[in-house]
């Protein structure tokens, strides 16, 4: 099933969801927190079901705790390597290694349900496409702004490394304000103007600039997942639930990498939304969708 959602009617709506944006919920329930003896994994809340989040390039907690309002049972937050402390392995990050992160943490959490946040979709795609053991007993996982599936079409692949050649130059010089509006320059002009998004991205920035994340730069170029016969019935066998979020006109998630994968899960469920929505305009929309998805 795909289902495409329509426009956000009002200027003032975006920027309430922008302003929401940035608002962490409290910290009920908090059993761990995220450093090197729990696995670099935040928890929160109890019970059952055990939930896994992982967040996408230059991300961390704060940005996945949101996905998680209103989810029930145990929520786990991940910071994968190169962000929230957590060391970088070295320079040229594959999705085969973030996705075996991922599996460890899938492991010490005892989760049956995940999400990921574009290369955390990634990763966790990966680890569909080879059956990897942990998979078993996953039995819903949400595939949120994935950037990378079996290839890029060329156009998309030319304007990635493109922008990605931009980029390294801009931390090599470590132009911070020149990373922010190379960064936003990619997003609505009515979210590039928002000062939270503003403010957002220039702490993604900075990061990029005085941390090792940008050992991970090159991944914009990385394929999730390996273009062979295995790993699409891999893919078609899945016997859990699958949902594939995305947005519209955003150059580092092609809604038609989402579509791709939708078409290689057949029983997966497409929501494409309006342009922005995911992390800016749309907070109410995507908290819904997740919520009937998880339960």
């Amino acid at each position: 099933m795909c289902v495409r959602r329509s426009e956000p009617s009002t200027r003032a709506t975006a920027t309430a969801d922008a302003a929401h944006r940035l608002i962490t919920p409290p910290d009920e329930h908090r059993s761990q927190p995220a450093g090197p003896e729990s696995g670099f994994i935040a928890t929160f809340g109890t019970g059952e079901p055990h939930t896994l989040f992982g967040h996408g390039f230059a991300g961390a907690i704060r940005d996945t705790r949101p996905f998680g309002t209103g989810i029930t049972g145990t929520r786990h937050f991940l910071h994968l390597p190169g962000h929230g402390g957590r060391p970088s392995p070295r320079s040229g990050w594959t999705y085969p290694q973030i996705a075996e992160v991922l599996a460890d943490a899938v492991s010490i959490t005892s989760a049956s349900r995940a999400l990921g946040v574009s290369m955390s979709a990634g990763g966790l795609l990966h680890l569909l496409s080879i059956a990897h053991p942990v998979t078993r007993g996953l039995d819903k996982v949400a595939l949120v702004l994935p950037a990378s599936f079996t290839g890029f079409p060329a156009e998309v692949a030319a304007a990635n490394r493109s922008y990605l050649e931009r980029l390294r130059r801009l931390v090599d010089d470590e132009d911070i304000d020149g990373i922010v509006e190379l960064m936003l320059s990619r997003e609505p002009a009515e979210v590039a103007e928002m000062l939270p998004a503003r403010a957002w991205t220039k702490a993604k920035a900075e990061n990029l600039v005085h941390t090792d994340m940008s050992d991970g730069l090159g991944l914009a170029l990385e394929i999730a997942v390996a273009d062979t016969a295995e790993a699409a019935e891999n893919l078609r066998s899945f016997a859990g639930e699958v949902l594939i979020l995305t947005h519209e006109d955003d150059p580092a998630h092609p809604v038609a990498v989402a579509e791709d994968i939708h078409r290689a899960i057949p029983s997966s469920r497409l929501e494409v939304l309006p342009a922005g929505s995911i992390l800016w305009r749309g907070r109410h929309e995507v908290r819904r969708i997740l919520g009937e998805f998880f339960g």
